[in-house]
């Protein structure tokens, strides 16, 4: 998805350093630019900005970044960086980049997906008075997980005032405010700090009794005289599957160079955004995650988004165990010369990426024979200016990708990039599609100033079959002198089963067929990516 970027003070000395790209001496010492506040990004993310929308020339010469986020990269026309994971509050970082004498300064906000603040809710008892006093909850998890161990709530400034009787709280789902669990039924009050507290048994008590999900704690306090009221809502969540996992080779073998390293987990409908380091045996672990969709991504600065797989967690599963696959020819140290000496097995193939877990699968779909899969049109065959990555997921819950390797020869002035998801789930109804929302996503790597990227579910495509993109980029400069080298990967998951495949595809053409009246610029000729509202649901 395209980054826009809001400019606080745009100075004349960027326009004087941008012009065509060159860069333009303007005095021994050094001048600062101006300030930009850069569009929110999310946590666990690989994110990628043009330098030529920041107002900074593609030849920049080096970034430094400061605050959550804590490594940086120009290359490819663009700055790129990875935010770190979710804390449950709202995380900030600065990137400084110097062209010749001219410095730029950048901010961005990283925007947390599933807050763990206590937010006071006054609507039903409005007043003018003082604002509502703080309320401290001791014993959640990291980002509010239940986790059994005992619980406390202590509203500031109160500790004289009896809120035994008409106090209440419980946990709901839904905006419809299902209630599950009410907690007057398991809380004890203690007159001496006027304190709510729910033992580690009654804990355990309340959750045998929830799913696995996320929910709203919502808690009103009044005293007895109802002088005194108050309301507070808070996210919170029953998380119980730990997952982990390893980086392999293709040969199988645990990738142990990336010690150190981070890997950046993605649940697409609860908006779980969490990161993990890579050990000296490649492997890493996650706990309480929830079940859904995700996406698994190697934090890869030179090559983003290209070293990924996406699975899911189901229902009920308290182990999940995840193996990511390292493609070769991305500059990372596979153990391949160590492997190359060993003789295969006879029969032996290539290691996919896979996800085993304890959870129970989703019940069969009741697909009817004529909704099923019909011969797809065939794609466009490789030539000497054109190659198409293709890649159809067809078993259940069986990651499938493709290397993009791809060269441009010197001299050449354009590509033309087609990006196409397909999938056959538009056949299914609604009903039916359920918990079987296929995943797919792409990244194209090393055209300037492109950033063609992106993931999704198939659920997000409303009505339609496809979801298409195409951009011709200019690459005159980048092959002036040298062939261009283009790397990526195309993905797809069938989920929940193997009925009605999806398809991923990138193709790659030589030079960009435009009618004589077609501008020069980047095209956009289809788009139908679809994003979260702002109350995390796809659609309007």
């Amino acid at each position: 998805m395209r980054i826009l970027i809001a400019i606080m003070f745009f100075v004349s000395a960027v326009l004087s350093a941008c012009g065509d790209g060159a860069q333009t001496q303007s005095g021994p010492s050094p001048t600062l630019a101006g300030k930009a506040e850069l569009q929110d990004v999310k946590p666990a993310q690989m994110v990628s900005l043009s330098l030529k929308e920041l107002g900074l020339p593609a030849g920049a010469d080096k970034v430094t970044a400061s605050g959550a986020v804590s490594n940086a990269l120009l290359k490819d026309g663009q700055l790129r960086f990875s935010t770190p994971g979710d804390t449950g509050k709202d995380q900030e970082a600065s990137f400084e980049i110097k062209s010749g004498p001219t410095t730029s300064q950048f901010h961005v906000l990283i925007r947390s997906q599933r807050p763990t603040s206590v937010e006071t809710n006054d609507d039903e008892y409005p007043s003018e008075g003082p604002p509502s006093p703080e309320l401290i909850v001791d014993g959640l998890g990291p980002n509010n997980v239940m986790t059994g161990a005992p619980l406390t709530f202590k509203v500031q400034g109160v500790s004289t005032l009896d809120l035994k009787e008409k106090s209440t709280g419980w946990i709901a789902i839904g905006e419809e405010v299902t209630i599950l669990v009410n907690l007057e039924k398991f809380w004890s009050f203690n007159p001496a700090d006027s304190s709510f507290w729910i033992s580690g048994p009654a804990m355990q008590r309340i959750l045998d009794a929830l799913p696995n999900g996320s929910f709203w704690m919502q808690l009103h306090f009044s005293s007895n005289d109802s002088e005194f009221i108050v309301n507070y809502d808070m996210q919170v969540s029953k998380a119980e599957t730990r997952l982990s996992g390893n980086l392999l080779s293709e040969r199988g073998d645990p990738v142990t160079s990336l010690a150190g390293r981070k890997v950046l987990l993605n649940g697409v409908n609860t908006q779980t955004r969490a990161v993990a380091i890579l050990d000296a045996n490649g492997a890493f672990a996650f706990e309480h995650v929830l079940p859904d969709v995700y996406f698994l991504t190697l934090s890869d600065l030179h090559y983003p988004n290209v070293v990924s797989t996406s699975f899911p967690i189901y229902e009920g599963s308290t182990q999940a165990k995840v193996t990511m696959v390292v493609p070769p020819g991305l500059g990372i140290d596979t153990g391949a010369k160590a492997a190359a000496q060993r003789v295969a097995a006879p029969g032996s193939s290539a290691v996919r990426s896979s996800v085993t877990q304890d959870g129970k699968e989703p019940p069969p779909r009741d697909i009817p024979a004529s909704k099923r899969s019909s011969p797809a049109a065939p794609l466009p065959a490789d030539g000497d200016d054109r190659a198409v990555f293709s890649v159809t997921a067809a078993e259940q819950d069986r990651p499938v990708s493709k290397n993009i390797d791809f060269e441009v020869p010197a001299g050449t002035k354009s590509v033309d990039v087609r990006m196409t998801v397909l999938t056959e789930e538009s056949r299914a109804s609604a009903k039916n599609r359920g918990t079987h929302a296929d995943s797919w996503s792409y990244s194209v790597v090393g055209l300037p100033d492109s950033g063609l990227s992106a993931s999704g579910l198939v659920d997000q495509m409303y009505g339609t079959d496809r979801i298409a993109k195409r951009a011709c980029v200019n690459v005159s400069k980048q092959t002036k002198n040298a062939a261009l080298k283009i790397s990526g990967s195309v993905s797809a998951t069938n989920i929940g089963d193997g009925l009605l495949p999806t398809t991923t595809t990138v193709e790659l053409t030589l030079e960009c067929m435009r009618p004589k009246s077609s501008s020069t610029n980047l095209k956009v000729v289809s788009a139908q990516f679809l994003s979260p509202n702002k109350n995390s649901r796809h659609g309007p």
